[in-house]
């Protein structure tokens, strides 16, 4: 584009108008590669806290009052519910997700 800018094929405005659209585009594209790297940290560092909960969650529960008892159980439990009085467990294999993301609307029907 500057070539054609050089060359005087296009004006001085349409260029000025063209960069200015492509600075506003590249730092759109910066914003969102930030708020995606972002996500990523705020994933692991989840991942993280969970595993350290699990290196010491029988301390944490004999030591805990019940408030953070409670806080406890619907971590522990957040694939179970309660159906009147009894207590339904929602069991999954690990690798379910990922089995059931590999047949999408654009695949070719034939992957499963």
């Amino acid at each position: 584009m500057a070539n054609l800018r050089l060359l005087e094929e296009i004006d001085a405005d349409t260029f000025a108008h063209k960069a200015r659209e492509l600075r506003d585009e590249a730092a759109s594209l910066r914003l969102e590669i930030e708020r995606c790297d972002r996500g990523r940290n705020e994933t692991i560092d989840i991942a993280v806290k969970a595993f350290e909960l699990s290196q010491s969650l029988r301390a944490r529960w004999v030591t805990a009052d019940y408030a953070a008892k409670r806080r406890i159980l619907e971590i522990v439990c957040l694939n179970c519910s309660l159906d009147d009085v009894n207590l339904c467990a929602t069991m999954r294999k690990t690798f379910d997700l990922l089995a059931e993301g590999l047949v999408t609307k654009d695949s070719r029907g034939d992957v499963i």
